[in-house]
């Protein structure tokens, strides 16, 4: 079904209690298009958009990359994303030149530079698809029987859908646990050229710090370009206008993929992930960012080939411990109590008090994963790619398979000391989490230290031998379980681990989406349309108001101005992160210091917003979304807007930095067109 015809269906589920159903479950304002919240918006904000902007609006906004959104901005097929939703890409054409660094202009057409392998994907169709992803599948049948179902079916859709618009890509989209499914199809443009991108110290000002906390003053920006034939896209019907911002207590919506939150999960869900997976993500983010400093101090060639990297865990560290302090916070996990009491009570008054054991249920299958936690990540191969490539042999000499033979060919298994130091923070980690006497240790220790068994396992396996190599796979299963290479012989230990831990999680999963999917039966019987979907890197808008909120005693202002920028290079004497770089201080006398920089709205968002437009009710650009601040951190699990707010980048301070710093008179141009 077109996503024009399910405007018309979305327009007859008016969501009468809306607002009601959010605040008292707490699951925010990430509305699907399928299902416009028509009624909502008119009631809250008087506003009633036309078939043709919700239309527009979907077909301007787009998915960028693996983990990023952004939106048409002109005519001519001219893309707006943050820079550090683009700055990986640019790393890998750069060459000697470090454009990630010190920033790229396109003076012409031809000089915009192409990106291999970024694309950027526009939802076209979108159908529900529920009833066929759940077909056949019995009421009384087991947890794996039904997925075991699920999954035929969906592979049947997808199937279906390819062959049907070859020229679409599919996607299905489990929304409400499992309760609804939805096919999406979008249109990939696979041509990605960098038009522009400034400093990365000025889009990254005030680096790890900074990050995720406002009032901020980063000019976080990059502008690429969609090329279809080799010539710039037509989008001359579907693209956001220019204009000059938002005013303070403005309606706006943001547009975009919101990576995931997880709001639809019960307490003892998130006790899970409180108690066992984010203690351990935490630690692994932690390591890996002291091990990477301390290689990229060795020399400057190092640090640029890790900066991107950094960047990023360092990003994901303090995002995990802002969303593992929620979890910690007593008065945070009451708040997740109370909305779920609310909703069990609701159940049992609805005749449906038998169904509460459904998180009864939950609860137990909880103890189940957590015990898992620790084997199910560190019985494994650690990431090392000697040990992947033993894992594949292993599984050629009981297959012999051809794909597995050239799989194991194809990993890479150069000596790199950054993989190595990963691969012994693995097994120190694996220590610590696994029991004494824990198999996985007796076979990878052989009684030495963590960083020592890493050296022995990479120095005296002939694995990473392309000439060893094939003589296993040409000798077959014989000669494979003969050989006693210590990478061989660490493998086998490992490998049933593997296989016996997998299936445990499948049939937790299996048991988990089970019970997910009546969850969500009874979440529709209780309050209806009146909810919205988990985040799920698909296409979703939210609607808020541009305005500021107290903080630390005093008020954050709604929006900050280039005075604030230059006074925090200023206040910490020019140094890293608050430093600015050469140009944007030569030009310090052309800008417009009163020039709006970064400004805040109640929108809701979470990673995956990276690069969002913010929009108004006329379909213009009025912002683009950078971050969230330190307090919206929570709403990863139970929504909320009194001081959580949504952090994005003023147009007037792109405009500023085109025409002032960059001096990019095309692009200026087009924009204003």
């Amino acid at each position: 079904m077109h996503a024009s015809t399910r405007w018309l269906v979305g327009a007859a589920l008016a969501l009468v209690s809306a607002a009601r159903a959010q605040d008292e479950l707490g699951l925010g304002k990430m509305w699907t298009f399928e299902r416009p919240p028509l009624a909502y918006l008119e009631r809250e904000y008087g506003f009633k958009p036309t078939e043709q902007w919700w239309n527009t609006v979907r077909l301007a906004s787009l998915r960028f990359g693996r983990g990023c959104s952004a939106s048409f901005v002109s005519p001519q097929g001219l893309i707006l994303t943050n820079h550090h939703c683009v700055r990986d890409a640019i790393s890998k054409v750069q060459g000697d030149n470090d454009w990630v660094r010190d920033g790229y202009v396109a003076g012409e057409q031809r000089d915009e530079v192409r990106l291999p392998g970024l694309t950027v994907q526009q939802l076209v169709k979108t159908a529900d698809v529920s009833a066929r992803v759940m077909a056949g599948i019995a009421d009384d049948a087991s947890a794996e029987e039904a997925e075991r179902l699920r999954a035929k079916n969906r592979d049947r859709i997808l199937a279906e859908a390819a062959a049907e618009d070859p020229q679409l890509q599919p996607q299905l989209v489990k929304l409400f646990q499992g309760g609804v499914w939805q096919l999406y199809q979008y249109r990939v443009f696979d041509d990605v050229r960098l038009v522009m991108a400034p400093h990365l110290q000025t889009s990254h000002f005030g680096g790890d710090p900074d990050n995720f906390v406002y009032p901020r003053y980063a000019i976080d920006f990059s502008f690429c370009r969609a090329y279809v034939d080799g010539k710039p896209a037509d989008t001359a019907a579907f693209h956001f206008p220019w204009s000059d911002g938002p005013e303070e207590g403005q309606l706006v919506f943001l547009t975009g993929n919101p990576g995931g939150t997880q709001r639809l999960l019960t307490k003892a869900q998130l006790e899970y992930q409180r108690d066992a997976r984010y203690p351990r993500m935490r630690e692994l983010f932690d390591n890996r960012i002291e091990i990477l400093r301390k290689f990229s101090a060795e020399g400057a060639q190092m640090e640029k080939r890790l900066r991107t990297t950094i960047l990023g865990l360092e990003n994901g560290q303090k995002l995990y411990r802002g969303e593992h302090a929620a979890l910690l916070d007593p008065s945070f996990m009451a708040r997740k109590e109370s909305a779920e009491q609310a909703f069990r009570a609701r159940v049992a008054a609805s005749g449906r008090a038998d169904e509460v054991v459904l998180w009864d249920r939950i609860a137990a299958l909880m103890e189940r994963k957590k015990a898992l936690e620790a084997p199910l990540n560190f019985h494994t191969a650690g990431g090392l790619p000697l040990l992947l490539r033993a894992l594949a042999v292993l599984e050629f000499g009981e297959t012999g398979a051809a794909d597995v033979a050239q799989r194991a060919r194809t990993i890479d298994c150069a000596d790199d000391p950054v993989q190595l130091a990963f691969f012994a923070d693995h097994l120190e980690r694996a220590r610590r989490w696994l029991p004494v006497g824990d198999p996985y240790l007796e076979a990878l220790f052989s009684g030495r230290e963590p960083a020592a068994a890493a050296q022995r396992l990479t120095h005296e396996s002939k694995l990473a031998d392309a000439g060893f190599l094939g003589s296993l796979l040409d000798g077959g299963r014989a000669v494979i379980q003969a050989s006693r290479d210590p990478a061989l012989v660490c493998a086998r230990a490992i490998a049933p681990l593997l296989a016996r831990h997998a299936a445990e999680q499948a049939a937790i999963e299996a048991a988990e989406a089970q019970l997910g999917a009546q969850l969500a039966k009874l979440l529709f019987a209780i309050y209806g349309n009146d909810v919205t979907p988990d985040a799920t890197f698909t296409l979703r808008i939210s609607d808020g108001r541009v305005a500021g909120y107290s903080y630390n005693g005093t008020l954050a202002p709604w929006r900050t101005v280039f005075h604030g920028l230059f006074a925090r290079h200023a206040e910490f004497d020019g140094r890293h992160p608050f430093d600015l770089p050469e140009p944007w201080l030569l030009a310090k006398d052309r800008i417009d210091m009163q020039t709006p920089v970064d400004f805040v709205c109640s929108v809701d968002s979470t990673g995956g917003n990276s690069g969002s437009p913010v929009i108004n009710e006329n379909a213009q650009l009025v912002g683009l979304l950078l971050d969230g601040n330190i307090e919206s951190l929570g709403n990863e699990f139970l929504y909320g807007e009194r001081v959580e707010r949504s952090v994005c980048v003023h147009p007037q301070a792109i405009i500023e930095a085109l025409r002032k710093v960059y001096r990019a008179p095309r692009l200026l141009r087009e924009l204003a067109r």
